[in-house]
């Protein structure tokens, strides 16, 4: 896909949002997934960053029509900052489907000690499918450097 035939649409992440907005990348911040995805007339890649991430998997376990699905950083698996609703939530997204064949890009800084890689990776094997690729940084993973791979990814669909 081409930039701009795609629309992101994200939960949160404002940083992000921008630095795909400055790409020329419509993007919708949004709460409800469902009715972004439902009313776009270009095919949707949906970003799950930070504690993001789980409701963006869960919605692409539980729904279809999404072009591909990228995390950012994603809380999935095990995090100790989770709140009950969060855990809840991460909890749904481990026991539900593979992600399938649907194209999906993991990003996330070796360093990252918000949310270690290690906690991380538990979840993402749980929910890995055949279309699934992991790109791990050294160091952090920069708002810039999360940009360029996600143009890059969405470029190579």
């Amino acid at each position: 896909m081409e930039v701009p035939g795609w629309l992101a649409v994200l939960l949160h992440g404002e940083r992000i949002a921008f630095g795909l907005k400055t790409a020329g990348v419509p993007v919708v911040l949004t709460d409800d997934i469902a009715a972004a995805v439902e009313s776009s007339s270009l095919p949707v890649v949906l970003i799950g960053h930070f504690t993001g991430a789980p409701a963006a998997v869960r919605h692409a376990q539980t729904h279809s029509g999404l072009a591909a699905l990228v995390l950012v950083s994603p809380v999935l698996g095990m995090w100790d900052g989770a709140s009950d609703e969060l855990a809840d939530l991460m909890d749904e997204v481990s026991s539900g489907p593979s992600l399938g064949s649907l194209p999906t890009l993991w990003l996330h800084g070796a360093d990252d000690e918000i949310v270690p890689i290690s906690d991380t990776r538990a979840g993402t094997g749980r929910i890995r499918g055949s279309a699934f690729e992991e790109q791990v940084v050294a160091g952090l993973l920069t708002d810039g450097a999360a940009v360029a791979r996600i143009l890059q990814f969405v470029r190579g669909l």
